[in-house]
């Protein structure tokens, strides 16, 4: 699967201005919105106390490599997983790691 072109970068290429996108890259933003909500879909079916927010990337990052898709925030100026997952006082942007989740999170 290719990455994008920011992978391994320490940022993407400067914005130089709005793009007009033909009808067949539209269809395919589309798709990959829709691979995108379903597999926040998919790791929201195993959110529960006891499970960490490792698992909940590992399953998200499954689900969109199994579905032809490149997690878009791994790799993206370093960013080490496929998910943000900030729970409680963590505004955005949260690592998963060993973080168990716990009711009321």
């Amino acid at each position: 699967m290719p990455r994008p072109e920011y992978v391994g970068k320490p940022g993407p290429t400067p914005y130089t201005g709005s793009e007009v996108q033909d009808a067949e890259t539209i269809e395919k933003m589309r798709v990959a919105g829709r691979i995108a909500r379903r597999a926040m879909d998919e790791a929201a079916k195993h959110i529960a106390p006891g499970v960490t927010t490792d698992e909940l990337d590992r399953v998200a990052h499954e689900y969109m490599v199994d579905h032809g898709a490149y997690p878009s925030t791994l790799g993206y100026r370093g960013f080490p997983k496929s998910l943000c997952t900030s729970v409680n006082e963590v505004i955005c942007h949260g690592i998963p790691d060993s973080t168990v989740l716990r009711d009321g999170d």
